[in-house]
């Protein structure tokens, strides 16, 4: 997805975790769209959404809930002892960061061991990495929107250098440490439950999840607890029965924002918002298609972006007013794939990938035009996620084709402007 100023999916506190900003200030991980057969007329138009409906929370609403005695501090590959070197042929499907010279991947690397989830970690912005233990579950393949991990974890934020989190979407695996990564230990709130979507902000870990079967979920609720603590609770959240299992959340702040398809029979997904962190929201009509997946990037509490699947292409989107209405942005970017992905730096910057072997595309007028990035299209089969720690530094995730197959870590440093790399961890 996955903070400003991180969509970098993580994540300064003040920002969402799904920037394909990164997280909220920080860096968020990797977000690819659901692909669909199903058609919906794509548009480029306004969107208005119809009249607002509040709902306020209670004491009521919220419950305390304990914290799972399953931790875990074995390394999962050679690649996770603390503070070690990283292991030749690491991988990495995941991206956060909370500055712009300390971030950490979450990925692979060959081992003996059933499980080979890694993690590691710079705090001289590349020039050096090291070995952080990761939680000894499988390796998804990331992706807070659209890509579901249900059997292991696929998105790693980290709100600051002690507090990260460790999660997939569609299952029950999210891990959380407040030591830097030494120890993980898995909440208890995720008991029978399905993760839908994660940020930090203002201070707070939000999660997002339901009560799931066949692909839709009940009983939708935000667990909510300070980033530094165990203090999970749980807020009431305006979504009815059959909501599907892929939502889009982002959090800019105390403002977050949900967009998920529900049972009713409607065009578009419904869009919850809140500005207070959960306590209490609103109700709109969200930009992007019901069933057709989608996700949200907040740059500010009034500016949001949003690549939206249309069927067999996508578009892109901006709300200037909290997420009330909408404006496409397409006339200048050519056909998108449904695996287009938007990086937004600023409320005025941004980069989009269209999705295949095409250059980056990007915009400092609020997407009013596009402008190709020189450089980042040759030798890549495409770019599965992108965001920004700061409205300069930002990071990508490449797919090339030569001379290794695999994901690539490339990095910007002026706004998207240009990019270098691949990274190397060794």
């Amino acid at each position: 997805m996955k903070n400003d100023k991180l969509v970098l999916g993580a994540v300064l506190l003040a920002t969402s975790g799904l920037l394909a900003a990164c997280g909220g200030g920080g860096a968020g991980g990797r977000t690819a769209a659901r692909t669909s057969t199903s058609g919906a007329p794509a548009t480029s138009s306004t969107v208005t959404p119809a009249p607002s409906t509040t709902t306020t929370t209670t004491a009521a609403s919220r419950r305390s809930t304990t914290t799972r005695p399953t931790t875990t501090t074995t390394a999962s590959s050679p690649a996770a002892s603390a503070g070690g070197p990283v292991a030749k042929g690491f991988a990495p499907v995941s991206f956060t960061a909370v500055s712009a010279d300390e971030y950490w991947l979450l990925g692979t690397a060959p081992c003996t061991d059933p499980v080979c989830t890694s993690i590691v970690r710079t705090t001289d912005g590349g020039a050096h990495f090291s070995a952080v233990p990761a939680p000894r579950v499988p390796l998804g393949s990331g992706g807070l929107s659209g890509q579901q991990d249900a059997n292991g974890i696929g998105t790693l934020r980290f709100a600051d250098a002690l507090d990260g989190y460790a999660f997939g979407t569609g299952g029950d695996q999210f891990w959380d440490t407040h030591d830097g990564g030494s120890t993980w230990s898995a909440p208890g709130f995720m008991s029978g439950r399905s993760l839908l979507g994660f940020g930090t902000g203002a201070g707070y870990a939000l999660a997002l999840v339901g009560s799931c079967q066949s692909g839709t979920c009940s009983s939708v609720a935000l667990e909510r607890s300070p980033v530094h603590a165990e203090s999970w609770s749980s807020l009431a959240v305006p979504l009815p029965s059959g909501v599907s299992g892929v939502a889009s959340m982002t959090v800019h702040g105390s403002d977050l924002w949900v967009s998920a398809t529900t049972g009713a029979a409607q065009a578009n997904q419904v869009l919850v918002m809140s500005t207070s962190s959960g306590s209490s929201f609103t109700t709109g009509q969200s930009p992007c298609f019901s069933g057709l997946g989608g996700t949200l990037s907040a740059t500010s509490a009034q500016v949001v972006w949003a690549v939206c699947p249309t069927g067999m292409l996508a578009e892109v989107l901006r709300s200037t007013d909290g997420g009330r209405t909408w404006t496409g942005l397409g006339a200048n970017t050519g056909e998108m794939s449904n695996g287009a992905v938007l990086a937004a730096a600023s409320d005025s910057t941004a980069v989009l990938a269209p999705g295949g072997a095409t250059q980056l595309l990007r915009t400092t007028d609020g997407g009013s035009t596009w402008s190709p990035v020189a450089g980042t299209g040759s030798g890549s089969l495409g770019w599965s996620w992108a965001g920004f720690t700061t409205p300069t530094t930002g990071a990508a995730l490449r797919t090339s084709s030569a001379p290794a197959a695999g994901e690539q870590l490339w990095r910007t440093t002026d706004g998207g402007a240009s990019w270098s790399g691949p990274v190397s961890f060794g």
